[in-house]
């Protein structure tokens, strides 16, 4: 069976697009897309067998179903050649039971998942193999990109780095002078990005890489490209799949743009439409 996925609008605005097409919002609204799974063609296999597969994969070391994230490739980008994935093995990371901190907190079956146990040290690689791989299957098929950029205050600028600087591809990073840290800057100059420090805050530095990338040769890496969303919705399968396939009650999450809040909620929905589960937890 053959699997596929595509933008479209947030709104339900007409038209499906390529994700190898170089969008960042709706021809016709002018909103964010979001990325849609062909979920009849994923019910052509059953629960019990998605469930098998991803347990088979399970930190295996056949690139690149190892990963926390291409474990799941049906789900994130089913057409994506393994060849031009760009993979850390991100993902996969232990969820550790705080017995002694649940009791301070009264709270009786406490568990903690850190997502930054990763490459560059933060949740950005889930999100960022699977936006660096699409870029590299674009290149493959002749879309003519020069470079991917992005605006950050650290954890982004990192992850791009890096997977551009595996892939082969340049990378630039617009952060804002004086306000990242040594270490967060260290990174994306040791990968060989091109870092540009702008007199100015984040949203001065997402402007800019937004004019930037209007030109279709550079494109842009930010969260408002939901090709990232695809690789953070991993997390919610990756929790039940340590938990033996069982949902717990609640998840509890920072939030910064929310997201990640986003990207466990349709993590939980695909599961429950597959048949996998019964029931999202509370997101908190």
């Amino acid at each position: 069976m053959a699997y596929n996925a595509w933008f479209q609008c947030i709104n339900g605005c007409p038209g499906e697009f390529d994700l190898r097409e170089v969008i960042y919002r709706c021809p016709t609204c002018g909103d964010l897309l979001e990325v849609q799974h062909d979920m009849e063609a994923l019910k052509s296999r059953s629960a019990a067998a998605w469930i098998q597969l991803f347990e088979d994969r399970y930190r295996r070391n056949i690139y690149p179903y190892g990963s926390g994230v291409w474990g799941k490739k049906e789900w994130v980008v089913p057409f994506i050649d393994n060849e031009n994935i760009v993979s850390m093995y991100e993902g996969s990371s232990n969820l550790l039971w705080a017995d002694r901190y649940g009791k301070q907190l009264r709270v009786e079956d406490l568990w903690v998942k850190q997502c930054g146990n990763s490459h560059t040290g933060s949740f950005k690689d889930l999100g960022m193999t699977v936006l660096v791989s699409v870029v590299k299957q674009m290149i493959a098929g002749g879309v003519p990109i020069d470079a991917v950029a992005c605006a950050s205050t650290g954890d982004t600028s990192a992850a791009l780095g890096a997977y551009c600087a595996a892939a082969g591809i340049p990378s630039v990073v617009l952060l804002p002078r004086d306000k990242v840290s040594i270490a967060q800057l260290v990174q994306p100059l040791a990968n060989g990005a091109l870092v540009l420090s702008l007199d100015t805050d984040f949203d001065g530095c997402m402007a800019v890489v937004q004019e930037i990338t209007k030109e279709k040769k550079i494109y842009l890496a930010n969260s408002m490209n939901s090709l990232r969303i695809e690789g953070q919705k991993t997390v919610a399968i990756e929790i039940v799949q340590q938990f033996d396939w069982e949902v717990p009650d609640w998840i509890v999450i920072p939030g910064g743009n929310l997201g990640n809040v986003s990207a466990l909620a349709k993590g939980f929905d695909m599961m429950i439409e597959l048949g996998l589960v019964a029931r999202r937890p509370r997101i908190v």
